[in-house]
């Protein structure tokens, strides 16, 4: 019987749609492009006491990363500009009325524009277009922009025009404010507040956006009839509505359409013009009513918000927050600016954020921008009362008050679900999960070699995502080598072995064929094989059979002995399924296959009394097929190679002291071909076959000692040390492995 009397094992590890304004535009489609202008600006001025700005609400008339970069966008004057700190007064509200509450808020940051912004996006490419009063078209916040215009307004423009635009995609020019597209292009559709406008009038603005290609239309108007007045379904069956309605079905079929709800915080229902998909349903997919609330949120997410407009109330299923207490351009001068309080503020941040999505994925329909935009709201600071399923798997929930919550770019930005990487034979795969598994032969090279390369991932929502392909490799669990050395030094037959090479040492006799505690793997190691010898003859001849789970092959080994050395030589073939020198792919994509060949070589002599030096190695090649998303493999080529010093009875009679030095094995030649998905357009995914090299940047190299002697007639005492660099052939990852272990026998 063993007993396994004590151990000690350790490791160290160290590691140091895009429209162009072309000529096909409606004849009623006025293009202008206002010059930059870097003139400096004049003193900021809020016209009266913040809070009371002469055009505060909805106007109405009768007929939605890398922390360095994240922190450099806050550090915009245009987003520092927006870090409001004033007394806020609204007649009658139950927080604000009265003397009013201080605000202290930035909107930018409460939706995330930071993180967006931080990326890159700007819109750029994207037109936006908005139904309003006039803009300023000299304003700075505008220079260099194309705005195409519907109607006919006045160059000064008008106050809530020019604020609403710079909202949703002024240019953050000398610093006063920011829109959230600052690259993107304007189509304004005028609306005169002060004059009838007929719903014909509202058609035409209309399928002019949508022959610019505009991506969304915002609406920061509204009419005076609520849900609870009309008869949906009718009042927007009415042929004098007719133009209007036809004109929105047209534009939703590659647009978003925005609308903020009215600002009467007690409004019991919802205006009827923000509720037309109650009685337009096929509207619904593209469509987003907005209302204006004041968060308290840090960078994780939104604590609480106290509502200033109304609440979403009927249109809850297809309403979002944001908050509309935003810096904004007026249109008293061209550098004029003031602090905008209302729902008319807060919808253009919507239909700027769309814009900013379509940037980001180009091939998503714009009822997939409108889903991602409402899905990724930030929902977790109130109760739900119902859910919205926009794709299996992908519920959001949504109360009467804030709809679906709080306008989150980050969010939006981000996969939303699990993300899936497409395979050629039609399957995917989590993203996440792993492709192909390196082993420590090939250890970080494969996952290095991928990372100079690009995939193409999709979300739930059918996003888009560009990531580094070395997501799809896994080096593979690391083999701790003290455990497999603690193994060998409690084995039964420690003490025999550890005789038998005392002997060896000493006479110089059949030094061949030993292995410590420290043993090199051996590429029928890296298989999972382990060899039962079949016999031998009396010249050295010998010949193994190799057997594992999937593992199969021969060994053919001839011994010479030269006086007092040794010298081995041995021919292997074994053939694998499940894996090429360690490489695999999981299982539920097939099986790799492989057929491994090599020639190994080990070489002993006794060199003085007790003292006896070992030198070793191996070299094959490796072909086989692939599985998954690996098509195949070119051949495979690996070595190993370690020299060792042994002395026998250093402190007492029949211990043995080995130090050495190795390069374990590795590949040294040889790729796999992966067929990657490079391009998603158009729900199609193109694939692209690269050849990836399975050789590591730097091999392993080892050093160590190991030390085993007699401890009373029964026991034995082994122990070592172990540095390598480079450990498990992964650039500059260094360990220290050691053991300590006891075994004795009874």
């Amino acid at each position: 019987m063993n007993k396994l009397v004590s151990l000690v094992v350790f490791t160290v590890l160290a590691a140091c749609k895009s429209g162009d304004g072309g000529s096909d535009l409606p004849a009623s489609i006025i293009t202008t492009q206002p010059p930059s202008n870097n003139q400096t600006t004049e003193p900021v001025t809020d016209g009266g006491t913040a809070g009371n700005n002469p055009f505060p609400w909805n106007r109405f008339f009768v007929t939605e990363f890398d922390q360095t970069k994240v922190q450099a966008v806050r550090d915009l004057p245009g987003f520092l500009a927006n870090n409001l700190n004033f007394n806020l007064r609204l007649a009658g509200h139950p927080t604000f009325g009265g003397d009013g509450k201080r605000v202290r808020s930035n909107p930018l940051s409460a939706a995330r524009l930071d993180y967006a912004l931080s990326t890159g996006l700007t819109g750029v490419g994207q037109i936006v277009s908005m139904i309003d009063e006039g803009i300023r078209l000299s304003h700075e916040q505008f220079a260099g922009k194309t705005i195409y215009t519907s109607g006919s307004p006045s160059p000064s423009g008008d106050f809530h025009g020019t604020a609403v635009a710079s909202v949703m995609a002024g240019a953050g020019v000398n610093g006063e404010t920011l829109g959230f597209a600052p690259a993107a292009d304007i189509h304004q559709g005028y609306l005169n507040f002060e004059a009838s406008v007929t719903w014909t009038e509202l058609g035409s603005h209309m399928r002019d956006a949508a022959a610019l290609g505009a991506i969304v239309s915002n609406n920061s108007w509204g009419v005076p009839s609520t849900v609870r007045d009309q008869d949906v379904v009718a009042y927007f069956r009415s042929a004098q509505r007719r133009p209007y309605v036809d004109s929105l079905r047209s534009f939703a079929t590659d647009g978003v359409i925005v609308f903020a709800l009215q600002n009467d915080f007690f409004a019991e229902s919802a205006s009827v013009i923000a509720a037309m998909p109650l009685g337009v349903p096929e509207l619904e997919a593209n469509w987003i009513s907005v209302v204006n609330a004041i968060p308290e949120f840090d960078d994780d997410r939104i604590h609480s918000a106290e509502r200033l407009s109304a609440a979403c109330l009927e249109t809850a299923r297809f309403c979002m927050t944001a908050n509309g207490v935003v810096k904004v351009a007026t249109a008293t001068s061209d550098t004029g600016y003031e602090i905008g309080i209302g729902a008319s503020f807060a919808a253009p941040q919507v239909a700027g954020s769309i814009a900013l999505l379509a940037e980001a994925f180009p091939d998503l329909t714009a009822s997939q921008l409108r889903d991602r935009l409402l899905a990724t709201a930030d929902n977790g600071f109130f109760v739900h009362s119902g859910a919205l399923t926009f794709a299996p798997g992908i519920t959001h929930g949504y109360n009467e008050e804030f709809g679906h919550g709080f306008l989150d770019l980050r969010s939006a930005l981000l996969p939303i679900g699990q993300a899936e990487v497409a395979m050629a034979n039609g399957q995917s795969i989590d993203l996440g999960t792993s492709a192909i598994t390196a082993g420590s032969a090939t250890g970080d090279g494969l996952a290095r070699a991928l990372s100079a390369m690009t995939i193409q991932s999709t979300d739930q929502l059918y996003g888009s995502f560009t990531v580094s392909a070395d997501v799809l490799a896994d080096i593979g669990t690391r083999v701790e080598p003290a455990v497999t050395a603690m193994s060998v030094a409690t084995n039964p037959n420690v003490a025999a072995e550890r005789s038998a090479l005392n002997t060896a040492i000493r006479t110089g006799t059949q030094l061949t064929g030993h292995r410590g505690a420290w043993a090199d793997p051996t590429g029928a190691d890296m298989l999972g094989g382990s060899f039962i010898p079949l016999g031998a003859t009396d010249n050295g001849f010998g010949v193994a059979f190799l057997t594992g789970d999937g593992t199969t092959g021969v060994s053919l080994q001839q011994t010479f002995d030269l006086s007092s050395s040794n010298l081995q030589l041995g021919f292997a073939t074994m053939r694998t399924d499940g894996s090429i020198m360690g490489v695999s792919v999981p299982s539920a994509m097939g099986e790799v296959t492989s057929l491994t060949n090599s020639l190994q070589i080990e070489f002993a002599s006794k060199i003085a009394t007790n003292t006896a030096i070992r030198f070793n190695a191996e070299t094959g090649f490796a072909n086989g097929g692939g599985a998954g998303m690996v098509s195949g493999f070119d051949t495979i080529s690996y070595n190993r190679v370690g020299f060792a010093v042994e002395r026998a009875n250093i402190s007492q009679d029949g211990d043995i002291l080995t130090m050495f030095a190795r390069r374990p094995l590795g590949i040294t030649n040889g790729s796999a071909e992966i067929e990657l998905p490079v391009q998603f357009s158009n729900g199609v995914t193109t694939f692209e076959t690269n050849k990836v090299s399975l050789a590591p940047v730097e091999r392993q190299f080892d050093i160590g000692f190991e030390y085993s002697t007699p401890i009373s007639r029964n026991g034995n005492l082994s122990l070592g040390m172990l540095h390598s660099a480079n450990d498990g052939n992964s650039l500059r990852r260094q360990a220290m492995s050691g053991f300590v272990g006891l075994q004795f026998s009874f």
